[in-house]
């Protein structure tokens, strides 16, 4: 049975020889028959094998002379590696098709934590807390733990993979009210059309179902799956402006109620516990499958099929997804402590860089700790008592309370100011 990587592979090589997203989904299956699914195996086929299999002798010649030279790069490398000294071995990227499991994909993405048991009073630390930072990362710590909640079988990859998009498409159409950019989004020209989509903070994100991914049980039960069916989450990329007329598919998304599987006439939110997602579970799987969150703008701009950089991480190779280790690491860095709270004690003449850059890391990360903390009994406060729903209506104006202040205009862009986390306890039940 061909892995999920390696369809995966297949996939991306099709892109890179200009084969169209929807067709190269189509003849998955044909090239896997044929045992035709690395680019050195293409690259030996005979013309009318490939001719018979994409209908059309263009495109049959696409794949072979990019099979070519694919696996004449490859050779050359390999030839290449023997020369090499042990030492520079060692730093030889790894295997595109290396992958970590789901379980190991979440571990690496762990967020700071508090431990009550280090605090005398967690609380009356929190509030003495006032952090220095800008309005961007702010937002993401607001979706990563409000999504906790009000879609509470969603994964920390998903939620901070929409956290990003949250942020990024926020920063977007800022951009373009200011004038610091100009066009139109991606949403606006079309991009997304007909794909899934969740509403988080009032802000419309578009989807994909990451089917197969089983984060719970570090990957058991997997082994069954077809890959194909696996990657249907990828097929849904495919209803996009360019894609749907090549490749029909769902042209529903959240507002009208579109069903994951099942039977249409189900009530809205009668089975599933997130009514973020406005799409029925049917047979034993009452929860919604983990999510990506696409960036259309990305998606706008490439003509192929688009690649990240490395599988090391988990993320699937050739989908065009908010990066959740981006989200990630983006809060890492954005809290320092602000010296309204307290001035910063003299650094000692003979300290390292080093030092001092590890310390500073290492603040940023507890405030961060604190931060989401604070997020968290906030929302824990509220949820039993008004639901997911009204819990993510409320979240804007709580973020709007107690972000950054800064100048009007293109002058406040990226500006940075206090976060009182003092203000987020206020705002509790």
């Amino acid at each position: 049975m061909t892995s999920v990587s390696e369809v995966q592979s297949l996939l991306r090589f099709l892109g890179s020889a200009k084969i169209p997203i929807p067709l190269a989904m189509s003849k998955v299956q044909s090239l896997k028959e044929a045992s035709l699914t690395t680019p050195e195996s293409l690259s030996k086929a005979p013309l009318p094998t490939l001719q018979s299999i994409f209908g059309d002798e263009k495109l049959a010649k696409q794949v072979l002379s990019t099979a070519k030279r694919v696996s004449k790069k490859r050779n050359s490398s390999s030839t290449s590696e023997t020369s090499h000294s042990p030492k520079k071995a060692k730093t030889a990227p790894l295997n595109p098709g290396q992958e970590l499991s789901p379980a190991d994909v979440e571990a690496s993405l762990a967020l700071p934590t508090l431990n009550p048991s280090d605090h005398d009073d967690i609380e009356a630390d929190i509030s003495k807390t006032i952090l220095y930072t800008n309005r961007a990362p702010l937002v993401v710590a607001f979706v990563v733990q409000l999504t906790k909640h009000t879609m509470p079988t969603q994964p920390l990859s998903s939620r901070l993979s929409l956290a990003q998009a949250v942020m990024s498409m926020g920063a977007k159409a800022k951009a373009l009210n200011l004038g610091i950019q100009s066009g139109k989004t991606a949403e606006d020209e079309g991009w997304g059309e007909g794909q899934p989509s969740v509403r988080i903070m009032g802000r419309k994100i578009a989807v994909m179902r990451r089917w197969g991914y089983d984060w719970k049980n570090n990957g058991q039960g997997q082994a069954d799956q077809d890959p194909i069916k696996q990657e249907e989450g990828g097929q849904e990329l495919l209803q996009t402006k360019e894609a749907t007329s090549a490749c029909p598919g769902p042209k529903n998304d959240i507002e009208s109620q579109e069903t994951i599987k099942g039977d249409p006439s189900t009530p809205p939110h009668s089975m599933s516990p997130n009514p973020q997602i406005n799409q029925h579970p049917t047979e034993s799987d009452v929860y919604d499958p983990p999510l990506w969150a696409l960036n259309l703008e990305t998606l706008s701009k490439t003509s192929s099929y688009y690649t990240t950089p490395t599988s090391k991480t988990g993320l699937p190779n050739g989908l065009p997804i908010y990066d959740p280790h981006s989200a990630r690491n983006y809060m890492l860095k954005s809290f320092a402590t602000s010296t309204s709270s307290s001035p910063p004690p003299p650094s000692p003449a003979k300290t390292s860089k080093s030092v001092g850059l590890a310390k500073e890391r290492e603040e940023k990360e507890h405030n961060l700790a604190r931060l989401l903390y604070a997020l968290d009994l906030l929302f824990t406060s509220w949820i039993d008592v008004i639901g997911p729903e009204e819990l993510d209506r409320r979240a804007f104006g709580w973020y709007s309370r107690v972000r950054p202040s800064v100048e009007a205009g293109r002058e406040g862009w990226g500006g940075k100011g206090d976060v009182r986390l003092a203000d987020l306890l206020k705002l509790r039940r």
